[in-house]
């Protein structure tokens, strides 16, 4: 497809096809007036003037005294015929301006038009109507077109962005209603005498606020590494040796739930915060625990692949559907998306902060022969430090 002319290309070809226009027109008209002119003064004389300015037409000398008569009258109309041609030339210039005034104005509203439009659809979007969307119209200079695809592009983001934080402020609220609501229930009860006041009802109450502190302390997370501000305890650390802490840590809930764990822990040195990255690998093995301990096994590697450490988490359970959004907080898979079976739905999104916020990757996808596959990506600690010098460098300038 042939590119749009850029907005230079376009005026520069209206403005040398109206100078040309001009020049060719005033020209032309400036010719038909003289020969109304000529006409007009011929019109006016005797026979034998006529007669005369016919000989000299055809290069014939007329007689002397015919020749007086026609230089006598042809210097009285001269005056005359300058003033007329003058005149006409004046009157086709302002003609001429007054066409190609309103031309200008056409081709300045044509090319304002986009501009207008976006103007107008920055202020719907400030009243809040990220909806609206500008409709181009055809053959718009590459710039012009660039602004309203542009323009076009940030208001679906925002709008997103707009239901996106809708769709968190409900499951926040969601998700902070279920234990609020134990804890109302179970304190009133008490208060009421319905419930005895010993350490087992006591203990379910600690767990109700432990969850609300774990909902917490992950939105903190996720907003904290998306605005840039988390801070992170950066060390050398192998993470072979966090993921098997973290494994050691969770085997009885592993072999509670009946899955067999597979390790393949290659050293892999990182510069990274080893709490977070213990962090980030509880969250994985939890929803793998959660969702796929139908599968039985679960296979946990980790490995160098060029200037990146890799630690790779395999399922056998149900994988990914194909629309998931699993690094949108508060999303779960249809098959668990109750409290009962499935933890907030902040584990990946907070994973994937995490990860961003020490310059890594979070992939996630399925298995070819089912089961889900989550890799996280670092870069090594050679490879790591190498990066950080021209930032470092940087900041101290």
């Amino acid at each position: 497809m042939k590119p749009a002319p850029t907005l230079a290309r376009r005026l520069g070809f209206a403005i040398a096809w109206m100078l040309a226009g001009a020049v060719v027109f005033i020209a032309t008209a400036s010719s038909g007036i003289d020969k109304l002119i000529e006409l007009e003064i011929k019109s006016r004389q005797s026979a034998r003037v006529l007669h005369a300015i016919d000989l000299l037409d055809q290069n014939r000398v007329p007689s002397n005294a015919d020749l007086l008569l026609v230089m006598k009258s042809m210097s009285a109309e001269q005056t005359r015929a300058a003033i007329l041609s003058y005149s006409g030339v004046a009157l086709l210039s302002l003609l001429v301006i007054a066409v190609y005034v309103w031309l200008a104005g056409r081709i300045g509203n044509r090319f304002a038009a986009p501009v207008i439009a976006v103007a107008d659809g920055a202020k719907k979007i400030a009243a809040g109507d990220f909806s609206h969307r500008i409709v181009p119209p055809p053959k718009l200079t590459r710039e012009l077109q660039g602004l309203v695809d542009g323009f076009n592009a940030q208001a679906e983001a925002l709008e997103r962005s707009e239901r996106r934080m809708r769709f968190q402020t409900a499951s926040i609220a969601h998700e902070l209603r279920t234990p609020l609501t134990v804890l109302n229930g179970y304190i009133q009860g008490a208060l009421d005498g319905v419930f005895p006041r010993d350490d087992a009802h006591m203990r379910a109450l600690l767990t109700q606020v432990n969850d609300l502190s774990r909902i917490i302390d992950d939105l903190r997370t996720v907003s904290l590494a998306s605005t840039g501000a988390l801070a992170l305890e950066v060390a050398d650390c192998d993470l072979a040796e966090e993921t098997a802490c973290v494994l050691h840590a969770l085997a009885p809930g592993f072999a509670a739930a009946g899955m067999a764990v597979e390790t393949d822990l290659s050293p892999a040195l990182v510069r990274a915060d080893p709490a977070r990255i213990r962090q980030m690998l509880r969250a994985v093995l939890d929803n793998a625990r959660r969702y796929a301990a139908e599968g039985g096994r679960l296979g946990v590697r980790t490995f160098v692949r060029d200037d990146e450490c890799v630690l790779r988490i395999e399922d056998r359970g149900p994988g990914f559907p194909a629309d998931h959004r699993a690094f949108e907080g508060f999303w779960r898979a249809d098959l668990s998306r109750t409290r009962a079976t499935g933890g907030s739905g902040l584990g990946l999104s907070v994973v994937k902060a995490l990860a961003d916020a020490h310059g890594g990757e979070v992939s996630i996808g399925n298995r070819r022969n089912g089961g889900a596959r989550i890799e996280m990506r670092f870069f090594a600690r050679d490879e790591a430090v190498r990066l950080a010098v021209p930032r470092l460098a940087k900041l101290s300038a």
